[in-house]
């Protein structure tokens, strides 16, 4: 899963940046408005963390921005506004929750379990996700397992595998993968169908389909039948 934070106090960005990479998420972290808006209008994420007061444009003009773009992903402000206006403001722009500073990581964790499953219907709890065929995908740590046995991913394959997981049964367009896996910058057609090869070949064939002239589906299997 892929977390935008922008957090323009350094050592809490790392702080917060750090933490979250522990729990298996992938973090892009800016610490000024100018290149929050350069990342949004450019990338799609799973979810966003922003601060309000931060050089360049403010928290609540990324929102809005954000809201142009995305009706539904879940926004968290982690501020230290805590004025009813600048509240008020953030929840009319459309945040989901307001995080008042300081606060305690594990706050902020259970604030973001608790948008993912409500709102992305996804449990991050459920660590591990049965793909079968003996396969296994830890969605903490982005580790790929056949009866226990580690399979080594590349990043790139990390992120196009959760990707997959995150939609077992439907169609993934190749657009869905050059925005997720990408984050939407220049790729050659015969590189992304490269890494989509090479994540085959690591699993058993047939798993990742080609729905031709659209994209790729992740075939999930009951173990028990087979």
């Amino acid at each position: 899963m892929k977390i935008f934070l922008l957090e323009d106090d350094f050592s809490l960005n790392k702080l917060i940046s750090n933490a979250l990479e522990k729990k298996g998420f992938f973090i892009t972290s800016v610490d000024n408005g100018y290149d929050a808006m350069t990342n949004i209008l450019n990338n799609n994420y799973d979810l966003y963390i922003l601060d309000i007061n931060v050089p360049g444009f403010s928290g609540h003009e990324v929102l809005e921005e954000i809201r142009k773009r995305h009706e539904d992903l879940p926004v968290i402000i982690v501020s230290a506004e805590l004025d009813i206006d600048n509240i008020s403001k953030a929840y009319e722009l459309g945040c989901n929750d307001y995080l008042k500073k300081p606060f305690e990581l594990e706050e902020l964790l259970l604030h973001l379990k608790y948008h993912i499953k409500t709102i992305l219907k996804n449990d991050i709890d459920k660590d591990v996700i049965e793909l079968g065929f003996g396969y296994k995908f830890n969605l903490k740590d982005q580790n790929l397992y056949k009866h226990d046995h580690e399979i080594v991913l590349t990043h790139k394959e990390k992120l196009l595998l959760t990707l997959f997981v995150n939609n077992l049964d439907k169609t993934v367009t190749s657009e869905m993968i050059h925005e997720y896996v990408w984050d939407n910058k220049a790729v050659e057609a015969v590189s992304m169908r490269s890494v989509i090869h090479k994540l085959q070949k690591k699993l058993k064939n047939g798993m990742i389909a080609n729905i031709r002239g659209v994209g790729y589906k992740f075939i999930s299997k009951d173990i028990s039948g087979f």
